[in-house]
């Protein structure tokens, strides 16, 4: 009996993760350019030279859910 229910929920998650995946990879293009953004499902993905460096330096990097507000 819960088992449709269970299945909604679930599918209104994974589309509500994948949306904010996509919202995060959005900003980060916006906010770093020279970065390279890549989103599979539900997971982002920041590569780049200086990386580690820039990571350091920039709040925005080190704290990426502030930019989905």
């Amino acid at each position: 009996m819960l088992e449709p229910l269970n299945a909604r929920a679930e599918a209104i998650g994974r589309r509500g993760a994948a949306q904010a995946a996509a919202r995060l990879e959005e900003r980060v293009r916006a906010a770093v350019p020279d970065l390279s953004v890549s989103v599979e499902e539900t997971r982002v993905t920041l590569s780049g030279r200086g990386l580690r460096r820039r990571w350091l330096a920039d709040p925005a990097l080190r704290w990426l859910g502030g930019l989905l507000r």
